[in-house]
């Protein structure tokens, strides 16, 4: 939570439905290359953070009605109906689209208009090794945070999917949504998604592992295509439906990330305000989480993790620096994923649902079990606990 860390003081229709969130990918550019990535997967890597070639997310003043905003540009010959991909409705306004530039400089002028930025593509990492099914386990990362009860508590995912059928996952597949263009399915088939959801809140039952809010009631917001790729419009739609439909003290968790976004930010920001908590991964790119959405929001009950291994020791590939706010572990954990199956996965993306976790079991009031060493900024990050 931004506002009582112990660091800060002040401190992303196909291609063009892409969000790739590579701050969090489970395992970016850095990991990948220590991963032994075929090169489809590093080439997937490589594309993350790139500009959607003509595609913008164009938002509304607060006030304004966005599909009344939209018709009255269409109407002024700004735009037309092929113009609009995806609506935003909610706490951001706007939409998403593929706008030529002769467009975006006259939207620029429209009086209705807050911003416009470029959509930008975001990937995600491999999704981990697999690993033979344990007679039921407590995850080291797990153990080292402390883990509780957490039947009645629910944790939007905003990720690939969760996989709905998986034996240690309590999966909510009435409230699940997918938020590509064109695909309905919230079901995660890249397999990132089901990795989280399994750190969040693995059954506490006989087989597999234990999440940190074990039995929590898990959300699927689908992001992600079947290649690990995605969009910032499409993130964005997602924390608005959070705004729209989760409660206060529910908790999401953005293991994901790109570029700069300020309408993301704001989007999760708006989200906070309502007293719903995020746990957002720093980033697996071994630089400052400044430049990096959402990792780099500051607002109360907004949580930026970095990676940490059994030793205490800051993980190589962590994102660092003033937006982050707790460490957690993020190596050689077991966890869920697609198939009913289990893998040791690493990665911000995989601290950050250790943190959702305590969230849901203690809010805002989560403890803090000493620091970290070797942090890459000199500030060490809290480590987070029951």
């Amino acid at each position: 939570m931004k506002a009582i860390t112990f660091k800060k003081a002040v401190s992303y229709f196909a291609l063009a439905s892409v969000f790739t969130m590579a701050g969090c990918q489970k395992e970016d550019a850095l990991e990948n290359k220590e991963a032994g990535l075929s090169s489809s997967e590093k080439a997937l890597a490589a594309e993350s953070g790139k500009a959607i070639e003509g595609q913008y997310i164009v938002t509304f003043k607060s006030d304004e009605n966005p599909e009344g905003t939209i018709q009255t540009m269409m109407a002024d010959d700004q735009i037309t109906s092929s113009n609009v991909g995806s609506k935003f409705e909610g706490a951001v306004k706007g939409f998403s689209g593929k706008l030529s530039k002769t467009q975006v400089e006259a939207l620029r002028k429209n009086p209705n208009v807050a911003s416009i930025e470029q959509d930008r593509i975001i990937t995600l990492g491999t999704t981990g090794t697999p690993v033979a099914q344990p007679a039921q386990s407590i995850p080291w990362g797990v153990a080292r945070v402390g883990y509780g009860d957490g039947t009645g508590k629910t944790v939007w995912v905003i990720d690939s999917g969760i996989d709905p059928n998986h034996p240690d996952l309590n999966v909510d597949q009435t409230r699940s949504k997918s938020f590509i263009l064109g695909v309905t399915s919230w079901v995660d088939v890249y397999g990132h998604g089901t990795t989280v959801a399994g750190v969040i809140g693995a059954k506490n039952n006989t087989i597999g592992v234990v999440g940190v809010a074990a039995n929590a009631t898990l959300v699927s917001l689908r992001v992600f295509d079947d290649y690990g790729r995605g969009s910032t419009s499409n993130a964005i739609k997602a924390v608005n439906h959070v705004a729209a439909y989760a409660k206060a003290g529910d908790v999401v968790n953005m293991s994901l990330g790109g570029g700069i976004s300020t309408t993301l930010d704001n989007a999760v920001k708006a989200a906070a305000a309502k007293g719903i908590l995020f746990a957002i991964a720093s980033g697996n790119s071994a630089v400052d989480a400044s430049n990096t959405s959402p990792a780099r929001v500051n607002a109360t009950g907004v949580y930026t993790v970095s990676s940490m291994n059994s030793a205490g020791a800051f993980s190589s590939f962590s994102n660092y620096g003033s937006p982050v706010d707790v460490a957690a572990p993020g190596e050689s954990i077991t966890t869920t994923t697609i198939g009913g199956g289990y893998v040791s996965s690493r990665g911000t993306s995989i601290a950050a649902p250790h943190v959702a976790g305590l969230l849901a079991l203690r809010g805002n009031s989560m403890g803090r079990a000493g620091f970290v060493t070797g942090d890459k900024d000199s500030t060490p990050d809290a480590i987070v606990s029951k």
